[in-house]
């Protein structure tokens, strides 16, 4: 069987409240992964920031920071970098 050429990805979107010290895992799974379609034709560098650009509008209740954190396996154990990290402002 052929392999695709992209590679597979998993993600996980943290958020940290203004004045709060850490970051909590947004979402009910605490990994998802990235959609296939979209690393056909995007890299995962794109993915990352096409679908952080749309946070501001749809989480405008909230205030703080978003970190999205992209995986090379589906379960990382405690303390395995991110191959990809993205980071952008919410201002409430």
């Amino acid at each position: 069987m052929k392999k695709p050429y992209w590679q597979p990805y998993w993600w996980r979107l943290l958020f940290r409240a203004d004045g709060e010290p850490g970051w909590q895992v947004m979402g009910p799974e605490p990994v998802s992964e990235v959609p296939n379609d979209a690393l056909k034709t995007a890299s995962l560098e794109a993915w990352a920031h096409a679908l952080l650009a749309e946070a501001p509008y749809e989480l405008d209740d909230l205030r703080g920071d978003l970190l999205l954190e992209c995986y090379a396996e589906p379960a990382p154990a405690d303390g395995t970098p991110p191959v990809y990290t993205c980071q952008v402002r919410l201002p409430g």
